[in-house]
């Protein structure tokens, strides 16, 4: 059972670059953050298949999620 991870625009420093990462379905998505050293703070939306989800959200086998960063500025 697994899901897609995939970090979108400076997250994705957090996974190499990459695109997207496979993580292990049933953990939360704050969980599975974590394991990617992506700390959760900085995540400002999480999308799984099109919808938006808390972090707290529990993966399920074939789920797509999204994340998107807090943009700063001043």
């Amino acid at each position: 059972m697994s899901a897609q991870i995939k970090p979108l625009g400076t997250l994705k420093s957090y996974i190499s670059g990459k695109t997207e990462i496979v993580v292990t379905a049933g953990q939360t998505v704050r969980e599975a953050m974590q394991t990617l050293g992506i700390p959760p703070e900085i995540v400002a939306l999480v999308m799984v298949n099109g919808t938006q989800q808390s972090k707290d959200y529990r993966l399920q086998d074939g789920d797509v999620v999204e994340l998107l960063a807090v943009i700063g500025g001043g």
